[in-house]
């Protein structure tokens, strides 16, 4: 992981400022800001030397995107290759992915989920309108921002529908790519006839998730195939007595293991969502309602139980906001934990990572400041955790961050604050 100072100006545009995700297939994504407009965008920077199937499906993303361009699908604003290493160029969005959330909130209120699902699946409509399908469709690849509506993300294994010309497949006969608990049975047997229609199935799979905290079928490729050709999935309602009986139709159907079986197209799912009882919470707020009120100090979806109560009143003592950073915390007397920031405050933040780290332990946090991407180093407290599906969420306390990160961090939140 790249816990350096960043100081590269990449293709003599983009200042690199902080890091902000890794990339599976060996990258990174960074915070950067043009070096003539300074306007603030997320560059995802490929490793060089990456394989030629990377670099393949890089140039696929780039296209698919191109085409996929329209709401809901996050803006794609430049493309190239410096050095060997292909790069793309997106808008810097403000918020947290729906995997973040779900590892810190367990599961969301059933109003928010159907909220989410409507929303990606109005997006869905437009790719599969222009010819993509995404194929990829889970927590990780959902953006939920500030104002409350989401971007789809990672173009990266897209199918171009309708192409002129038959090109080299990055998809080979006996070569699967995805996230098996997300797939549908047609993908995991790598049928060439697989369609829009498995967007449906990875939907309904993302919204029983938000809904229940867990996924109808969960292991590898070969298990996840075996269970869904064998065994039913458990039923919302079973999970969940608040889950309306339209709802868990809808997720029946577009979970269905025939195609054929699932909605005629994307645009009737999204229908069926619409029709969901408004008993079901659809009306819920997803935050409070109000313009970038993720930042402020009441109470949000973002909160874990845990953190909810510990406060008589329900309120922060700080306002505190999304901002997404890699990290990596040194507990004392053990290994690090790498991860990310997701959220914070003056007087902590909010970290997912792929190991937990003990309540009330005392670690050392590295990352990079919102402002001016410089890298810190500060004490800090376990206040509470939340361990869900290979992700742990959990909120630190800081001790003793350095006055000049101090001032930093306020001057951000501050600006994320403002209406």
């Amino acid at each position: 992981m790249p816990f350096r100072e960043q100081s590269e100006v990449l293709d003599q545009r983009y200042q690199l400022v902080r890091p902000l995700a890794k990339v599976t297939s060996g990258g990174i994504v960074h915070a950067s800001r043009h070096v003539v407009t300074q306007k603030w965008h997320a560059v995802k920077l490929l490793d060089a030397g990456s394989p030629d199937k990377v670099r393949k499906r890089a140039a696929r993303e780039m296209e698919a995107l191109a085409l996929a361009q329209g709401p809901g699908v996050v803006d794609f604003v430049d493309g190239g290759e410096v050095d060997g290493r292909p790069y793309m160029v997106f808008e810097l969005l403000e918020g947290r992915t729906l995997a973040g959330l779900l590892a810190a909130k367990g599961k969301l209120e059933v109003g928010q989920a159907v909220r989410i699902a409507c929303d990606v699946a109005g997006t869905l409509v437009h790719c599969h309108k222009r010819g993509v399908v995404h194929r990829d469709i889970k927590p990780a690849n959902v953006f939920v921002l500030t104002n409350e509506t989401t971007r789809l993300l990672d173009f990266g294994i897209a199918k171009i529908v309708d192409e002129v010309a038959e090109r080299e497949k990055l998809t080979q006969e006996n070569t699967l790519v995805g996230t098996p608990e997300y797939m549908a049975p047609e993908q995991l047997l790598m049928s060439p006839d697989t369609d829009a229609r498995a967007d449906q199935y990875a939907l309904a799979v993302t919204l029983y998730e938000c809904l229940t905290g867990v996924v109808p079928f969960e292991g590898t490729y070969g298990e996840v195939l075996k269970k869904v050709s064998t065994m039913p999935f458990k039923p919302l309602h079973t999970l969940r007595s608040d889950v309306p009986i339209a709802l868990d139709q809808v997720v029946k159907r577009a979970m269905s293991r025939d195609p054929a079986e699932r909605y005629a197209s994307m645009s009737d799912m999204r229908e069926a969502l619409g029709l969901v009882p408004a008993s079901g919470g659809v009306d819920a707020a997803l935050f409070s309602g109000q313009p970038r009120a993720w930042a402020r100090v009441a109470r949000t979806v973002a909160d874990a139980p845990v953190a909810k109560a510990r406060s008589g009143t329900g309120k922060r003592r700080h306002a505190r906001a999304p901002y997404v950073t890699l990290a990596r915390l040194k507990p004392d007397g053990g290994d690090h934990v790498d991860g990310r920031i997701e959220e914070i405050s003056e007087s902590g933040f909010q970290f997912v990572g792929d190991r937990p780290v003990p309540d009330g332990a005392h670690i050392t946090v590295r990352f990079a400041l919102p402002v001016t991407g410089k890298l810190i180093e500060s004490g800090a407290t376990s206040r509470w955790k939340r361990s869900t599906r290979g992700l742990t969420a959990a909120g630190f306390e800081f001790d003793g961050l350095p006055n000049e990160a101090l001032a930093e961090v306020r001057k951000y939140v501050a600006i994320m604050c403002s209406d």
